[in-house]
């Protein structure tokens, strides 16, 4: 199974705005970090802020953050947000038909469900918080503005989801 680049992307805009909150962010800073074109960030912007995930303010001091915690936002979150085809298993033509559906597709679309609905637990166990802090340089950076009670909570639970990947 394959994610698109566009989600990959959205990903690391997402992590990198959590590296920063609650700062705002110039898409050129992330274009910089990332090495994203700043054509493709701000059309991902369009989609993450339709989704919850940014806000977005205007004029010279101006810039992207966070609209809600990046504990709150789950990698499995921006995927469906992102890929339109995790929104719904199997073909809408074939579900929405008053055909009778053959077992054998009923069957093949249980088994890709499944499949589908397992890597959307594996990735809905992560938050972006936990991939912002995988980056070497930042990690220390976040520990430190977290609060010791903040702190043990986030080593209880990005450290060990991250050792399983």
């Amino acid at each position: 199974m394959r994610l698109t680049e566009q989600t990959r992307y959205a990903l690391h805009v997402l992590a990198f705005c959590a590296e920063h909150e609650p700062d705002l962010v110039k898409v050129a800073e992330i274009s910089f970090a990332t090495g994203i074109t700043e054509q493709n960030i701000f059309k991902l912007i369009k989609e993450l802020t339709k989704a919850g995930f940014i806000e977005t303010t205007r004029g010279p001091h101006g810039g992207v953050r966070l609209a809600v915690s990046a504990t709150a936002i789950r990698v499995g979150q921006v995927i469906r947000a992102i890929e339109p085809r995790f929104r719904a298993c199997g073909p809408v033509e074939l579900i929405l038909s008053d055909q009778p559906v053959s077992p054998i597709e009923r069957k093949l679309d249980q088994v890709i469900g499944r499949g589908i609905g397992a890597f959307l637990a594996t990735v809905d166990a992560i938050s972006i918080a936990c991939l912002a802090a995988e980056r070497p340089s930042r990690q220390r950076t976040l520990r430190s503005r977290l609060q010791p009670a903040a702190l043990k909570d986030f080593e209880r639970v990005c450290e060990p989801k991250l050792d399983r990947l």
